[in-house]
This record gives structure tokens, sequence and C-alpha cells, in this order.
């Protein structure tokens, strides 16, 4: 009886701890000022033109459509345009939960939680109108309806058995369709998916019919994945460009960077140097897990852990065969996941001992929840800091009465991609990108610049091209936290 209680009280205790952090979630979609690559996708759902709008990688297909549903319905605030990222945060965040909840003891599950979900980068994206909320959601329920499946004896355990599997396979395709960086957890499921419950049955599956539509299901999300990203090559590569030339540097180092969230200053050779540590570990307990599976018999360790190993190869065969560059930054959030589930399961796994256990878990729980709290923040993120300040900078240009302003690059896409194609939030002053190494070069550029009435600039400040000239340059506003600062000209 005393075991059921305590049971139900650590139960309820998790769900407070997660579904706080749900809250804080929503709190930053609610909070945050609209970033420059969700204005660039509501612009194109705004201003629709298939050409322009499939070629580019920043159009992700369930975002897109849900942020077209909110603008039907007349609904074009930022916080109002992410309502599919938070649903799918919440999928993603009860998905953590439950898995929470299934492990043994209470210093394993404090460790999940601070591993799993404090990390302030995935965080970030929980809360944006992008696809990576989305390809988590989808990702995490394609793992749990595996393991599910395996339990249940997978295909042959009847209907029941039969759903469940072929779900697992659904999810993980549309994970891919969500952002096609999940492509690569797609393929590795897939992979996975036909070896466990056809291939290691024997041949008698090229008897059933579901192996046919299910090989067909995972050419048809295929297809239309590959012929995507070869019409974004063709049209304009800008997703050629992004990326990293070193598994480690590009995957893992971006993975340290991220996690410490600019609260240290180390030095690029020591993030490198942590995403080698970090890339060695994992390599270990994925390798663990695999050779001692019959011994510790942790399925959703193991499944983590071939996942991971798998789409790590395939980024090498991509980059060796194809020239494809790595994954970085938020292109590896795939990765996640696979990376807490395989941290949690090796040292749940290899240290059984109660005490150290519990010294080990609940010192690692602390630092990784301090590191987390000093992150806490409702206006800024790490991938688009400039924007921090947008709004309130137009709404002061608005106050003086602006009328011709240069905006620099980092502020000048949200105005004309979201406030200025709004009805409700466009700002009366016009406004045009300020491009200074452009000024210098192109005189009739730089002639049309010259009549602006106020500059927006970001840092570095490039005030060169005024030098020499015989108008007066005067700061009117300073945002201290992103360093935007609004100049007026004299003539």
């Amino acid at each position: 009886m005393q075991n059921i209680k305590t049971r139900f009280i650590t139960s309820i205790i998790f769900f407070f701890l997660i579904y706080t952090v749900m809250l804080y979630v929503i709190a930053r979609a609610v909070c945050l000022v609209i970033t420059h690559d969700e204005a660039y996708s509501f612009y194109n759902v705004k201003h629709f033109w298939y050409v322009e709008t499939l070629c580019t990688g920043n159009t992700h297909w369930f975002n897109f459509l849900a942020m077209k549903t909110a603008i039907l319905f007349g609904l074009e605030k930022a916080s109002q345009l992410r309502w599919f990222a938070v649903f799918s945060s919440a999928v993603y965040l009860t998905v953590a939960y439950f898995w929470i909840r299934s492990l043994k003891d209470l210093p394993t599950k404090i460790f999940a939680f601070t591993v799993a979900l404090l990390n302030p980068f995935l965080i970030d994206y929980l809360g944006l109108a992008r696809g990576y909320a989305t390809g988590l959601m989808f990702e995490s329920l394609a793992i749990v309806c595996v393991c599910m499946a395996i339990k249940k004896r997978g295909l042959a355990a009847g209907k029941a058995g039969r759903k469940i599997t072929i779900l697992s396979l659904f999810f993980a395709g549309m994970a891919s369709i969500a952002n096609f960086n999940f492509f690569y957890f797609f393929v590795a499921f897939g992979a996975l998916y036909f070896y466990r419950f056809y291939l290691k049955q024997g041949f008698d599956f090229i008897r059933q019919k579901w192996f046919y539509l299910e090989l067909i299901y995972c050419f048809g999300i295929s297809f239309l994945v590959l012929r995507a990203l070869k019409f974004m090559t063709e049209c304009s590569n800008d997703i050629g460009e992004y990326g990293g030339d070193s598994l480690v540097t590009s995957i893992f180092a971006g993975f340290i960077d991220t996690f410490l969230y600019g609260k240290y200053k180390l030095s690029l050779s020591a993030v490198e140097v942590c995403g080698y540590v970090l890339f060695l570990l994992l390599m270990i307990m994925a390798t663990h897990s695999i050779v001692m599976f019959r011994k510790h018999k942790n399925t959703w360790y193991t499944i983590a852990s071939s996942l991971l190993v798998i789409m790590l190869g395939l980024c090498v065969f991509n980059k060796w065969c194809f020239d494809v560059l790595y994954p970085t930054y938020r292109t590896t959030l795939m990765f996640y996941p696979l990376i807490a589930l395989v941290i949690v399961g090796f040292f749940s796994t290899i240290i059984t001992y109660k005490k150290t256990k519990a010294a080990l878990f609940y010192g690692i729980s602390i630092s990784l929840f301090a590191h987390f709290v000093t992150t806490i923040n409702t206006g800024r993120t790490f991938d688009y800091y400039q924007q921090e300040d947008s709004k309130n900078c137009f709404e002061y240009l608005k106050s003086i009465g602006a009328k011709k302003v240069g905006l620099c690059g980092e502020l000048f896409g949200v105005y004309r991609n979201y406030y200025q194609m709004t009805e409700k939030y466009k700002y009366p002053f016009e406004a045009e990108r300020l491009n200074t190494d452009a000024l210098l070069r192109d005189t009739r550029y730089s002639d049309d610049i010259m009549k602006d009435e106020y500059l927006v600039l970001f840092p570095p400040y490039n005030m060169s091209f005024y030098k020499g000239t015989p108008i007066q340059l005067k700061g009117m506003k300073y945002y201290q936290s992103s360093g935007t600062l609004v100049v007026r000209i004299s003539h």
C-alpha cells in the first residue's frame, strides 16, 4: 500500500513539474515578439506564390498550414500563429511525462526530467512557429509506439499489436514531413522497423500485404521529401549552405554551445573539446546498449541507441557521397530526444548501487536545474536575439512620427515580412533595408538612403558611409539588451 501511495505522489509531483515547463513554453510563446524566420513564413502564407514558398527550407509544411488556419480566422498575433507549435509541445511533454513516470526510482526520474527537458535551446523551439516542435512530437510518438509494439510482439500480437506497430511508422513519416531535417530520423527508423518486424522474423513477410503497403508508404514519403529538397536546391539552394564540415564539431560542439546558451564564455576550442568528449561518451553508451541488450533488456534505451547510431551513419554517408553538410545547431534538435534517452538509459543501467546512483543523479540534476534557472526569460531566444527589441523600436519610431527609416537587415525582415503584411499591426513609416556595404558601392542607393530621417542600427555599427558628409547624426534611443540603436539624421 505504501509503495502504491509513494508512486502516486511521485506521479503528481512530476505532472506538476512537467506542466510547469509547459506553462513556461506558453508564456514564451505569448510574450516573444515575432522572429525573423517566423516572419518569413508568415509572408509566404499571406503573399503565397508556390515557387517562393517551396523554394525555401524555411517553409515547414505543417507549420505553414497551421499559420494559414490561424490567418483564415483573423488571428495574426505572433502568439496566435504559434498555436500548433504549442500544441505539439504539449504532446511532446506529455510523452516525456509518461516515460519519466515509467522509470523505477526517484533519482532516475529526477535525472531524466532535467536531462530530457531542462535545455533552454529546446525550450526556445518548443514555443516558436517553426516545424521543430512538431517534428519532435511525431518523433517521440514514433518511439513510444515502437517500444509498445515490441512489448506486444509487434505484428504477431493480433490487431492491437499491428495497429500500434503501423502507427509508429506513420508517426516517423510525419516527423520528416513536419521538418525535412527529421528525414534522417525517418530513414533510420524505417531501417530498424523493417529489420525488427519483418527481416528478423524470416521471409514469411513476402506473403504479407502490410509489408508492401508499408514499403509503398516509406517510398512515398521519401520521394516527397527528396523531391522537395531537390526543388529547393535547384531553385535557391538556401539549405545547402547551412551546416558544417565536421561531424563532431557541427553536431556535438553545436549541441554544447546551444545548451550553454551564451551564459558561459568558453573559447571555440574548449567547446569543440567538450563536443568530442560528448561524442565519445555517447558512442560508448550506445554501443553498450546494443551489445548488452540481453542483459539489461531496456527496450527504449536500445531503440534510441540504434536510431542515434544509424542517423549519425547516414549523416556521414551523405557528407562523403553527396557533400551534404552535417546538421548543426537547430537542425540537430532531431537528435535531442535520442541523446537524452541514451544518457538516462546508460547510467540507470550500469549504476545499481542505490546510494551511488542517488548521489550522482541528484548532483547532476541540481547542476542542470541551476543552469536552466539562469536562462529563464520571456523575451529572448538563442538564434533570434537580434529581434528582441524590434517591436519596442518600431513603436518608438511610430510615437515620434518617423516617416522614412533606414532599417538594419536584422530588423528589416520582420518589418517587411510580418508587420507590413498585417492589417492590425502595420506601422505608418516607410522603411527600407540599410546595407552599409551596398551604400559604399552603389551611388544611386546611397543618394536614396541619404533622404532617410532615421536609421536603426544593430551592432557592430558601421557608420563609415556618412564620414565626410555634411549631415549630422544624433543618437535618439538605445536598447541595452539587444544593442539596437536609433539615430536621427540632420541634413
